[in-house]
């Protein structure tokens, strides 16, 4: 694993580069020679998006003469042997377009935190209006491409966004106490990414990219339409201290010590003559993307699909996102390769996959989902993923419900990666020092290649990381996310030495596919489902939300009259399973059983969508529309509630329309899936 992973991280591999070919074609080779049954390139055209690397993306201010007095700069500093690539790709932000925006003199930035919904609510209450000025926002707490949305929607005309030492560099950022002699990210470190709100291939929505595809104009696709520049914070440093105005809300107050926080437009009065200028070459282009599909053929099941997958291109050097995912994959299928050679054979197939483009929007994935969306409704079992298998050493498996008590089933048979003696012990301790009873399991948010399987296609899916600990770092993610310092020695020295939690991510991962690809019966947990249903419910009466619904539409109670009877049909079912599994001689109703509860999940998939979200089809446990990150239940609830009371009249009334139509969707939704659950003969 080492040397694997010590290979994938020596050059940056990013889609649509000879790099990324080149590992596709090295992947499918280990493959075959692990004696997989089938193992195929399969490629899409897709749209990518590209910086300039001779005309380099920038942030300058000038003087009253028209002097440059800074400029940004466009890639890190390096600062390690390995770090310095000449393809390693320049700062971008991935998809938003070219642009040339400037200040008037005297007139800088305007701060707006994480830039989130909530705070530019905040400073629209303060007074400050964005519309016509360039904004600049601090990573985290959400996806940048909502960030960059938010601030569009609001008529900023660019946007900046740097990583703040309050989130990557806790002790200081001196050069003894950042990379590379620690994994706190230096000054220059910069977070590429991409910022679109769908995913898949933007020109070929909701339909895959093969060759012969129709393509809409890309002025019809949902594309950003301002530019983003992403910085590192020594820069970002520089733009911030220079701002006058209103001081910022003591939460929105960074890790920068020496600067005031202050939210602008204006600057101060010693650079009244000061103007800053936001330039950005971005370019795209349609280009081929490879996925690689590998199989090994069920003995009993043949056409039932247990599934596995990691992306393979990188911003960079990826050591950490999605290499140390990556080397679980081979490693796998080299496990499993060996089990063969000594007689074994899967119940069910086993597939294989390593998606081209998931930094693009999760491309890959996506457009082979959409290629083969009525065989997976049909065959699929269960998608399992690994993007980044090691940021931390806190197991953190988000999932469907139904794959909450396999999970940590699994999790009691494999070593701890710190000192407890197994996973499932140092969960729980992690979650006990939180005053949490027993290991937390959550659903899934957005971002990564269970996407398209679950909020699209209802397939049962969970994706395994091992996550930074916040018991001792509140931060969200590691420091050297997406820069130029994701690098093996990153990963080997300060992440995961000795590779111990890859290889506790690999032993989840390989132990969890065997035991759906084995089972006779599936191992889901059905009464999870309710529980997690219940929960999210409880929330909006929590937050005072049901009030509002009930308000709105007098027959709200009827869905929750309806997610009763079908905690009630899941419990009457679980009982029948356990007598049942006590005389499993009879195939016919083991593969009645078993589809029965591999198809609840896609009872909530609505074949048009979320209101206005086609691309997200999952009534209950999808990613909130203002955060792309987030865990969320009954999303589209959230989201039409969202200002509802601050619309006018007429707005509100069309809202309310759309809420009680929804509710009562969900309620017929909930009545289908208590049926499904019924005796095979009841229709």
């Amino acid at each position: 694993m080492e040397n694997d992973l010590r290979e994938l991280s020596r050059r940056p591999h990013m889609a649509g580069t000879e790099r990324d070919d080149e590992i596709a074609r090295m992947i499918q080779r280990r493959f075959v020679e692990s004696g997989f049954d089938t193992s195929e390139l399969v490629p899409y055209s897709v749209l990518l998006s590209y910086p300039n690397q001779t005309n380099p993306n920038l942030i300058t201010i000038t003087d009253g003469s028209n002097n440059v007095v800074f400029r940004s700069k466009f890639k890190e500093e390096p600062l390690h042997e390995d770090d310095e690539d000449p393809e390693f790709v320049h700062s971008f932000s991935a998809y938003t377009p070219p642009g040339d925006v400037k200040t008037a003199p005297g007139v800088g930035v305007i701060y707006v935190n994480y830039g989130r919904v909530e705070d530019f609510d905040k400073l629209k209450e303060l007074g400050i209006d964005v519309a016509g000025h360039i904004v600049i926002a601090r990573y985290g707490k959400i996806f940048r491409g909502n960030k960059v949305i938010h601030a569009e929607q609001r008529g900023a005309k660019g946007v900046i966004l740097y990583s703040d030492p309050r989130d990557v560099a806790l002790e200081g950022w001196e050069p003894q106490e950042v990379y590379p002699n620690t994994f706190w990210l230096p000054g220059s470190g910069m977070q590429r990414g991409e910022t679109l709100l769908v995913d898949g291939d933007p020109l070929t929505p909701g339909w895959p990219s093969t060759e012969h595809a129709y393509r809409i104009n890309e002025e019809d696709a949902a594309l950003p339409g301002i530019p983003c520049q992403p910085i590192g914070y020594g820069d970002a440093r520089v733009l911030l201290e220079k701002l006058d105005g209103q001081k910022a809300p003591k939460d929105w107050i960074g890790g920068l010590y020496d600067v005031s926080y202050n939210l602008g437009p204006q600057m101060m009065p010693e650079f009244g003559n000061h103007s800053i200028r936001l330039q950005t070459n971005n370019w795209r282009r349609i280009t081929r993307s490879y996925n690689v599909v590998g199989t090994i053929r069920g003995e009993v099941e043949p056409d039932r699909y247990v599934l596995i997958g990691n992306h393979r291109d990188a911003w960079g050097y990826g050591a950490v996102d999605p290499s140390s995912g990556t080397v679980q994959l081979l490693e796998t299928a080299r496990v499993l390769g060996q089990l063969m050679k000594q007689g074994w054979r899967p119940r069910r197939t086993l597939v294989f996959c390593s998606w081209g483009a998931e930094e693009f929007g999760i491309i890959g994935s996506t457009e082979w989902v959409q290629e083969h969306l009525e065989k997976l409704a049909e065959r699929a079992v269960l998608y399992i993923n690994t993007d980044v298998c090691a940021s931390g050493p806190i197991m953190n498996v988000p999932s469907s419900p139904l794959i909450w008590d396999a999970v940590l089933e699994v999790s009691k048979m494999v070593p701890g990666v710190r000192n407890g003696k197994t996973l499932y012990d140092e969960t729980a301790a992690y979650h006990a020092l939180q005053n949490k009873s027993a290991p937390e399991m959550v659903t899934l948010g957005g971002g990564s290649d269970y996407a398209p399987f679950s909020f699209y296609c209802g397939i049962p899916s969970l994706d395994i990381w091992f996550k930074t600990d916040r018991n001792k770092y509140d931060i969200t993610i590691y420091p050297s996310y997406h820069t130029g310092y994701e690098t093996f020695h990153m990963m080997a020295n300060h992440i995961d030495p000795g590779l111990r939690i890859v290889q506790g991510c690999g032993r989840v991962a390989l132990l969890t596919l065997k035991y759906f690809g084995d089972s006779a019966i599936l191992p889901y947990s059905l009464e999870r489902f309710p529980e997690a249903v219940k929960r999210a419910l409880g929330r909006f009466k929590n937050s005072g939300s049901r009030n509002k619904l009930v308000e709105i539409y007098d027959k709200y109670p009827l869905l929750e009259e309806s997610v009763d009877n079908f905690t009630l049909a899941t419990s009457a079912f679980a009982s029948k399973l356990k007598n049942f599994k006590n005389n499993l001689q009879d195939p016919i109703m083991i593969r009645a059983i078993n589809d029965q509860m591999m198809k609840l999940e896609q009872v909530f998939v609505l074949p048009a969508g979320l209101p206005g979200r086609p691309e997200t089809r999952h009534a209950i446990f999808a990613p909130s529309l203002f955060d792309d990150y987030a865990v969320s239940g009954f999303p589209a609830i959230a989201d039409l509630l969202y200002e509802y009371y601050a619309l006018p009249p007429k707005a509100r009334q069309g809202k309310g329309k759309e809420i009680m139509r929804h509710i009562s969707d969900l309620t017929i939704l909930f009545q289908k899936a208590t049926g499904l659950l019924e005796d095979f003969h009841i229709i």
